[in-house]
């Protein structure tokens, strides 16, 4: 086993510890640097090293690993984890190779992609703790009330549980995949802010999938037992709520497979009957769905949590949202440009579906067609990329209930939460689900819908991987694997058709082969940079890596 020089052991310590820097993207003082042992002084202090926190969620680094500057690129949440989302899966498409190892499944453990994606969620969960140490001592001290301590220890846990869930969805198993008893992660619920603990982390393992399940789980209920109902101003968006950690915990449990407990989770959040509001801060559909997207930094009732960015502290062109998925053209046929670089297409394999109905608004609210091909219009701001990326909506806390519901047997409820989602897109009453239309899917046909729409809502926010990854082995609806994709040269005008009777779409052949589930590129390696520095995870790599 290496043992670090006690130099080089510092030089790692300076790189996982807390740096409480300034954040541009809340509402606080800008600040240098705070050392840990005044951070957590006073709740204004204790406040900027939770705004660090969330800056390393929004901006992390990426490093190219080929000798180039590190760059920020919205590692992990800023953009990252949105874009890798859509391109793990089948409906997007790499225009310009930009995402091409990722999108054809040719990763390796150097990538860099998986790297920083790896990096910059322990680095963020390092802050996390760091936080929670600090103001748990500080609550201790009566530095801080046990409410401002217990808050701020919410917001952290929170950022913890959202930072694992991420990691679990692309290096480990499903849940279902043996009730969780497949390798996780390993889980650090300490702060790595001496030797000592450096040399903790380096000899650590990895958890299981249903040990991270449980341990986020403590986290969200923590969370939703001590953040704020509401907050003012873009916070009332870009800082953790009960609403938020509830959401989560929903979220979690459908990945679980664990109907029962999403609905009851989601009852905190969804009214009786529609339209569907909830009661704990405020958070509704909106009108439209270009409402759901005013563009740049406005927030909606929708928005349940999002990470902050703004013109002066964004993931730049090469990372930002309306600049990857931004129409690069001025004028379209339908709406005008956003100026983006359009390296993510949308894809006619879902342009294309038959569960598309043609008149849904979402063809024309959220899609650009710039006479080549399809762009997605939910970012606007690419001069600025202030587009703050979308991680919880309202629309998603409907569907996973639609869902649960659905495979609880509750068609009727499940029904009307699909149709909240889905008729506000699709106002032809011909083509809504209605009794009187005589269309109304029931059992895994009204199930089926219900994933359908999450295609069609959540496209350009990277739920297409989470889809994936957690249904692959279910028995009514599994994935199998990760499917065959187009390449560039097939998503083009001529492939794109909204299918009707008698007018089918066209037929597209080749393309990127689907992967099975048991291939081992279904899961992405440890980084080899993690695995040269811990032998035991070196002894514990996914396999084929």
């Amino acid at each position: 086993m290496f043992t670090p020089r006690p130099a080089r052991r510092l030089a790692l310590l300076a790189l996982l510890s807390m740096g409480i820097a300034s954040c541009d993207v809340t509402d606080v003082s800008p600040q240098d640097a705070l050392p840990e042992s005044s951070a957590f002084e006073d709740a204004a202090k204790a406040n900027l090293s939770v705004a660090g926190m969330y800056d390393a969620a929004q901006s992390g680094f990426y490093d190219p690993l080929n000798g180039t500057a590190i760059a920020v690129r919205g590692y992990p949440f800023g953009a990252a984890a949105n874009e890798l989302g859509d391109v793990r899966g089948e409906d997007v498409a790499d225009l310009a190779g930009f995402f091409g190892i990722v999108y054809q499944n040719n990763i390796t453990a150097s990538s860099p992609n998986i790297v920083n994606i790896w990096s910059t969620l322990y680095s963020l969960i390092n802050q996390a703790n760091v936080v929670i140490e600090g103001v748990q001592g500080a609550g201790k001290r009566g530095a801080l009330t046990a409410a401002d301590a217990a808050a701020f220890e919410g917001e952290a846990r929170f950022l913890r549980a959202l930072a694992y869930h991420e990691l679990l969805q692309h290096f480990a198993r499903p849940f279902a995949d043996g009730a969780g008893s497949k390798p996780g992660v390993p889980y650090r619920d300490f702060a790595i802010n001496t030797i000592e603990t450096v040399d903790k982390a380096r000899g650590q393992g990895r958890n299981t999938v249903a040990e991270v399940y449980a341990k986020m789980l403590e986290d969200l209920k923590f969370s939703e037992d001590n953040l704020p109902a509401s907050r003012t101003g873009s916070a009332t968006v870009t800082r953790a709520t009960k609403a938020a950690a509830i959401a989560l915990k929903q979220r979690i449990y459908l990945h679980m497979g664990n109907w029962a407990a999403v609905v009851t989770e989601g009852n905190k959040l969804i009214s009786a009957a529609a339209p569907f509001t909830s009661p704990i801060g405020g958070r509704a559909l909106a009108p439209s769905p270009g409402a759901a997207f005013p563009g740049g930094t406005a927030v909606t009732s929708e928005n349940v949590f999002s990470i902050e960015n703004s013109s002066d502290d964004n993931p730049g062109v090469n990372g930002a949202l309306p600049s990857i998925y931004g129409s690069p053209n001025t004028t379209g046929n339908a709406l005008p440009g956003v100026q983006g670089r359009g390296l993510i297409a949308i894809s006619p394999t879902l342009f294309n579906a038959s569960f598309w109905t043609c008149s849904d608004l979402r063809r024309t609210q959220l899609l650009q067609n710039t006479t080549a091909r399809y762009f997605s219009f939910k970012y606007k701001d690419a001069p600025n990329n202030s587009d703050f990326a979308p991680i919880i909506r309202y629309a998603e806390v409907l569907l996973n209930q639609a869902e649960a519901e659905s495979r609880l047997g509750n068609s009727t409820r499940a029904l009307a939460l699909l149709n909240a989602v889905r008729n506000r897109s699709v106002v032809n009453v011909a083509d809504q689900f209605s009794t009187a239309n005589g269309n109304v899917p029931a059992g895994n046909a009204l199930t089926r819908a219900i994933l359908n729409e999450r295609r069609i809502e959540f496209v350009g926010e990277g739920f297409r991987w989470d889809d994936i990854h957690r249904l692959a082995l279910d028995p009514d609806f599994g994935t199998k694997g990760i499917p065959s994709k187009l390449t560039a040269t097939q998503a083009v005008l001529a492939n794109y058709k909204c299918p009707t009777p008698g007018n089918p779409a066209p037929a597209i052949n080749g393309g990127y082969a689907a992967i099975a589930y048991d291939d081992f590129r279904f899961l992405w390696p440890i980084p080899s940079i993690e695995v040269a520095n811990n032998p035991t995870l070196r002894a514990q790599q996914n396999p084929g890596y």
